[in-house]
């Protein structure tokens, strides 16, 4: 084991120092969202059905505001690596201004048009109406959340990963605590169903950016928010920034939108089917927590590198997170496979629903070292390196030239149960694979964007 990891101590401490805030932080996220998945469960299948669909597109907001700190990301850290403190305030200024106006538009259609977006996953008019409730509340929140996730990304790009993690881990119990209560009407409250849930989420959302207005303003005015740093965006970094922030943007609506589609596939199978992939999701999200963690890190020390101007020691980096990620990936998927009965058994859903989605589980068992290095060296090495358009590249043929079509092949024409589409859909995973170690080993991904500013 030693001989294939390696016995690099500095590509170890600073790989644990970043990576394990972002691995704890996605564990509780991931965990209070099965937690909360189970609360809404209690209700009854079309409750959360109706809280799934409407999570969708929360989950395309988020991925928007999200491409849009990991395109300035790549900036921030390469500029870090530099020691370029200047341009890294301005760069978090246009970041958050872009992401935090983005979002105030999605939230606009949100909350206008609830009703035609549900209907766009499901037909079922108790499933429209629960979750146009839902989602109505649940939009007011994208703005709060864009800013707040602005700051964690640039804190993380800075190798300050361990606030963000406490701040937001603060958060996600204030609104797992706040669910229980509005969701069954608590301490004299009146039970709100899957309304409590999305308000739970929005006070959760306020909190969390007020905290991080103090903390940043207290101990990293580097990146507080100044509109006299905004003014100071040259055109050259604003063109720069944004060339880079566009494929990322793109990359990561075509994969939203391509989970968005695939729910739609999953959702004309059945109600039971939709809820299987859900609970399924919900639960290897658990397992992938290490993959989500090791990804910020290696974009982070990919980027300290480049901006440093320290090539070699970037290539040893890349290939030292694809070796850890297939031993960890083997390692997770065996744990998924053992643990995922007793998970499943905590959601009070139908018997048919369990069984599916440990039928589920087992299978992304298997492929789960496959997409944990997928997740590190897309998301991860080749952001982190400046090479965002071939990461783009690769995950939209990828997903929509074999996952998608096969998802409604699968659904629609073959009319099979959805674990053999699920299967079918799996093939987008090795083909990316593929595409994304023969990038690595080409050496073109390591481009410093910075290195002229």
């Amino acid at each position: 084991m030693q001989r294939l990891l390696g016995k690099n101590r500095e590509f170890y401490s600073k790989l644990l120092t970043l990576a394990l805030p972002i691995t704890i932080q996605s564990l509780i996220s991931s965990s209070l969202g099965v937690v909360d998945s189970v609360m809404v469960g209690s209700l009854g299948n079309q409750a959360l059905a109706a809280v799934g669909v409407a999570n969708q597109y929360g989950l395309i907001v988020f991925l928007l505001y999200n491409a849009i700190h990991s395109g300035c990301s790549i900036y921030v850290a390469q500029f870090w690596g530099k020691n370029d403190h200047s341009n890294i305030g301005r760069v978090v200024n246009l970041d958050i201004a872009i992401a935090a106006g983005t979002a105030f538009i999605m939230a606009t259609i949100g909350i206008l048009l609830p009703e035609q977006i549900i209907s766009i996953f499901n037909t079922d008019p108790v499933v429209i109406s629960q979750g146009a409730g839902f989602l109505r509340i649940l939009s007011v929140s994208f703005v709060f959340a864009s800013i707040s996730f602005g700051f964690s990304v640039a804190l993380r790009s800075i190798g300050k990963s361990a606030m963000p993690m406490i701040i937001s881990a603060t958060a996600l119990g204030l609104n797992t605590l706040l669910n229980y209560v509005l969701i069954y009407g608590r301490f004299g409250i009146p039970a709100m169903g899957v309304r409590g849930a999305a308000t739970g989420t929005l006070i959760a959302r306020i909190v969390e950016l007020i905290i991080f207005l103090v903390v940043v303003s207290k101990y990293f005015p580097l990146l507080k928010l100044r509109l006299s740093e905004l003014r100071k965006v040259t055109k050259d970094l604003f063109s720069r920034v944004t060339k880079t922030m566009i494929p990322v943007i793109l990359n990561e609506m075509c994969w939203g939108l391509g989970v968005a589609v695939y729910s739609i596939a999953y959702g004309r199978i059945s109600t039971e089917a939709f809820d299987a992939v859900q609970i399924t999701n919900n639960v290897v999200n658990l397992f992938m927590v290490a993959a989500f963690g090791m990804a910020g890190a290696s974009a982070v020390m990919t980027g300290h590198v480049i901006g440093a101007g320290e090539e070699k020691k970037v290539r040893q980096y890349a290939w030292s997170f694809v070796r850890l990620c297939i031993v960890g990936g083997f390692l997770l998927g065996g744990l998924l496979y053992l643990f995922a009965p007793s998970i499943v058994s905590l959601f009070k859903v139908s018997g048919d629903v369990i069984e599916t989605a440990i039928i589920l589980m087992a299978m992304n068992a298997i492929i789960l070292p496959i997409r944990f290095t997928n997740i590190v060296v897309i998301v991860g090495v080749l952001r982190g390196g400046g090479d965002a358009t071939f990461a783009f590249v690769a995950e939209s043929i990828t997903m929509w030239l074999i996952g998608v079509p096969l998802s409604f092949i699968g659904a629609l024409v073959l009319r099979l149960d959805v674990q053999w589409v699920v299967l079918m859909v799996m093939a987008e995973e090795i083909v990316k694979m593929i595409c994304g170690v023969t990038r690595l080993r080409s050496n073109k991904w390591i481009k410093n964007v910075v290195r002229e500013i």
